[in-house]
Order: structure tokens, then sequence, then C-alpha cells
């Protein structure tokens, strides 16, 4: 099942809640979800494959171009599209609705962040995008509170056709452990940082050594030039202290041992369009 639409529409907030637990990082700043995310969820019901992809986005950087095709990846593989607006947003989306009428696939359009507007406003944008395309569903729901999600995940099983399950019950996502603490410490960056650094920066998490009562790691963000490296690291390496502790706070959570966390900034000049340095970090 591919969840798709442009950035920030809530498809992490969403797949982490009906997933309950974190599966895909959430923050407030556009492309934060750079890679496909896999969440499997298992219940009497049966099993259904998540795919979060990237927010759709015209690509400027070869970066970019690897996140779109993420999405492509995405859509090919799916039985069901989810197919996330929110109540706001009246942009046509002529590309993304084109791309998924040639696809012919069971798709439900999603409205989120019902929790935000009054009623008379999401029936208005649901009589709206009723005449953009003969939708299987159009579902509005609140990722973030919860609301309607219980009716959303029923249909999505009246709509998956029946099949043995991939995965054993209790895998959640294929994700390496080294790929979701890299992803955790960038979210603490995210929601730290602001304007146009987000989209310069990225992690890699260089070691990981556990021993019994403590586990070290070590990980360095990349940037692009020396001026980003100063404000990242804030006067007298402020910023990178709170960075550092609030992903260590996670992190323990999720080894539920004692963490040293080791941060380095290193500056790659125009990391973003080199396929050499994209593949050694994304593959």
């Amino acid at each position: 099942m591919a969840l798709i639409g442009r950035t920030n529409v809530g498809k992490s907030t969403f797949l982490n809640y009906i997933m309950e637990t974190k599966v895909s990082i959430v923050s407030n700043s556009p492309q934060t979800t750079r890679r496909q995310i896999l969440g499997i969820k298992t219940t009497k019901q049966g099993q259904i494959i998540f795919f979060d992809s990237p927010g759709i986005h015209k690509p400027q950087f070869k970066l970019n171009e690897k996140m779109m095709k993420d999405v492509h990846n995405s859509l090919l593989d799916a039985d069901i599209i989810l197919y996330f607006i929110e109540v706001k947003d009246y942009r046509k989306d002529e590309f993304v609705l084109n791309m998924i009428k040639s696809l012919k696939k069971t798709t439900i359009l999603v409205i989120n962040k019902i929790d935000l507007y009054k009623k008379s406003k999401v029936l208005l944008q649901i009589d709206y995008f009723k005449e953009k395309y003969n939708w299987n569903e159009i579902v509005p729901i609140s990722a973030l509170k919860g609301d309607n999600l219980d009716r959303l995940e029923n249909l999505i099983f009246e709509y998956l056709p029946e099949n043995e399950n991939i995965f054993s019950p209790d895998e959640f996502t294929l994700q390496t452990e080294r790929f979701y603490l890299a992803e955790l410490i960038r979210e603490k960056m995210l929601n730290l940082i602001h304007h146009e650094l987000p989209f310069t920066t990225s992690v890699k998490v260089q070691e990981i050594t556990k021993k019994e009562k403590i586990i070290f790691i070590r990980a360095e963000i990349y940037v692009e030039s020396l001026s980003q490296k100063k404000i990242l690291i804030g006067k007298h390496g402020s910023l990178m202290k709170k960075i550092g502790e609030t992903a260590r706070t996670d992190i323990e959570d999720y080894f539920n041992k004692k963490v040293f966390l080791d941060l380095f900034v290193k500056v790659v000049p125009n990391w973003r369009n080199s396929p050499h340095f994209l593949k050694d970090i994304f593959d």
C-alpha cells in the first residue's frame, strides 16, 4: 500500500499512529521522509504493508531524483494507493492525478488534519475533490489524533486482495538499525534548525559498539558548507549539544540501555548531487 502526497501532509504521522509505534520520523520541515519506509501491520484481519514515500515535489538535485524514484516504485508495487491531502489544499495536482489514473489501481483519497477545521470546511473539500477523480473512497481523518483511522483501516482490509502473510507477525519494519538511529538523530536536528539548513543536512551512523551496560554510537552529520557547519554546531557548541541530548533520550528508550552518542559535523560540498555519496549513505 503506497502512501503518497505532497510534503508535510501527515503520511508519516498516519503511519506511526496506525502502527502504534514509531516507524517513520516526523518534523515540520519539508522533505522529512527521504527514503521509502516500510511499515508492516499484522492483525486478525490480515497483514497490511505500508510504503511511506517521500513527499511529491519537483526534483532539483540527484537526492530529490532518488526520492521521487522511491515514490514511483511504491506506486508500482502497491495494490492500493492512499493519496493524502490537507483540508486546506485546493491545488489541482494534475501530474499526480494523471499518474494515479494511468495506474488504474484502487485509490483512496485521505483528507488529513480535520481536527484543525470546521466540519463545513471538510465537507466542501470532499465535494471539491469528488469531481477530480473517481475515488474508490474518500476518508477524512486526523492522523495526529487518530480520528477516523479505524474506519480507514477497515476499508483497507476490504479492498486488499486475499493472500498469505508475507512477513511474520512480529515484524513491523525492514529498516536497518543504523538507518533508524540515523533517522532519529536527523529528526531532532530538523526540529531544532530552520530555513534552508534541513535540506542540506544528512546523517549516517558510522559505528555502534554494544557493551553490557552502555552502547557507544558514532554518527556523522553532513552539510555542504563551512557556514552551515557553524550554524549547526551553534555558539560554543550549544545547538549540537541539544541535538545530541534529545537524540540520546530516544535512542536510550529504543535500546532500554545507557547510550554514549558521539556526533561529528562534516562538510561535503554539493553532496546532494554526488551519486557516490548518495550511494554511500542510502544504499
